[in-house]
């Protein structure tokens, strides 16, 4: 039996971008240099949103404040 087979972020965004960049025509250099430049900025997002994510969390935690935490939602 195969197992499940999982897409991580980075390929999925570089495929994309590369998806991208031949749909306008651009050079391997010009791909390169894109798609460098969105996982960058991707990376940076993501770090920032996750010590966001952490520092509201400790401070809810800190407070032991459960009327400021989000509702949880049964599906």
């Amino acid at each position: 039996m195969s197992e499940p087979q999982t897409t991580n972020w980075y390929k999925t965004l570089a495929d994309n971008a590369n998806s991208l960049c031949e749909e306008f025509g651009l050079s391997d250099t010009q791909t390169n240099r894109l798609r460098d430049f969105v996982v960058t900025v991707a990376k940076n997002q993501y770090r920032i949103g996750n010590k966001s994510g952490a520092a509201w969390a400790f401070k809810q935690a800190r407070e032991g404040t459960a009327e400021h935490s989000p509702a949880r939602v049964s599906v």
